[in-house]
């Protein structure tokens, strides 16, 4: 005799939810519309359920507030194709809110934000490629005077992770957007910086100083900054820091009190008590290098300045 069906609904709450952890999205959708105890468990333990994956995500504000999405969902994760570009408008804040409730945003290829009122926008994209030990991901923006800066910043971290340019959504909520000053004028900048100090770091919990771009402080001067105040370069933290290199382009204010700063920093942190540098009128560069006994690879901290293209290169390897 077979034995009887058992029972869903009646099931404790916990059994649903390891039972819910195994279907996808739409199948939750449509068990959502079966019973009121359903839906309300599915809506409070949305970030563990299989929510769709996205791939691409442009946010639009009009300075004040969030008017609308442009996204694209991932078809699988093994051809890592696309769905067409979808949009939605949002009334209120609530609205928006709930749209990122119901999505993944662990595996976001790109991410645009956009300000329809100065035409401010800013580009964020992984540009890793398969196989590569390092991920790489590129910053670009137009600014509110209309001046394009394509790819005025690249990273390149070791490969370790399994996501992309998000942790999860929590920067995207609006408390978080305002906090970071994105309806500001260069506030995308800001956004920015905290995505790209979030993937150096790994560490989306971590809170930097707003200060921003575009005034008196510049963007690399700012990360370079946090890096060093939270020891990224010290030697006792050597083996376990992540390693990274830094790409700024359109670097055009590098002067004599800058280079001498990063001088006197480096010095303190040099490896075997060994610093290289070179100064002429085509770069600027410091460099310390060592073969770790402890981890077996070759460790290096360096700053390059090329004068004629304006680009700066920091690494730490």
């Amino acid at each position: 005799m077979d034995k009887p069906a058992l029972d869903l609904l009646f099931l404790p709450d916990d059994f649903k939810i390891q039972i819910f952890k195994k279907l996808d999205w739409r199948s939750l959708k449509n068990l959502k519309l079966v019973c009121k105890n359903f839906c309300l468990l599915i809506e409070k333990n949305t970030q563990s359920l299989d929510r769709p994956k996205v791939y691409s995500l442009a946010i639009v504000h009009d300075g004040i507030k969030i008017s609308k999405v442009e996204y694209k969902f991932i078809f699988t994760e093994d051809t890592w194709g696309s769905t067409n570009s979808k949009v939605i408008e949002f009334g209120n804040d609530d609205e928006y809110e709930k749209f990122l409730k119901n999505i993944n945003f662990t595996k976001i290829k790109q991410l645009r934000l956009k300000n329809l009122l100065n035409k401010e926008c800013i580009s964020v994209r992984d540009n890793s490629k398969f196989g590569s030990d390092f991920r790489t991901y590129t910053f670009s923006a137009k600014l509110p005077n209309g001046r394009y800066c394509g790819e005025y910043l690249s990273i390149k971290i070791k490969n370790n992770k399994k996501f992309g340019i998000l942790y999860d959504g929590s920067i995207l909520r609006m408390d978080s957007l305002r906090k970071l000053g994105l309806f500001e004028r260069y506030g995308s900048y800001s956004v920015g910086k905290k995505i790209a100090m979030d993937l150096l770091t790994g560490n989306p919990m971590l809170e930097y100083d707003n200060v921003p771009t575009g005034t008196h402080k510049l963007l690399y001067a700012q990360i370079m900054d946090h890096l060093f105040g939270l020891g990224f370069f010290s030697l006792e933290n050597t083996c376990g820091c992540k390693r990274f290199k830094l790409l700024f382009r359109e670097v055009s204010k590098f002067n004599v009190s800058r280079q001498k700063l990063y001088r006197t920093f480096f010095d303190q942190k040099r490896f075997n008590n060994k610093l290289v540098e070179v100064n002429n009128h085509n770069v600027f560069s410091i460099k310390s290098s060592m073969n770790c006994s402890k981890c077996g690879i070759e460790h290096e901290n360096s700053i390059v300045y090329r004068k004629n293209s304006e680009k700066l290169c920091i690494q730490s390897l």
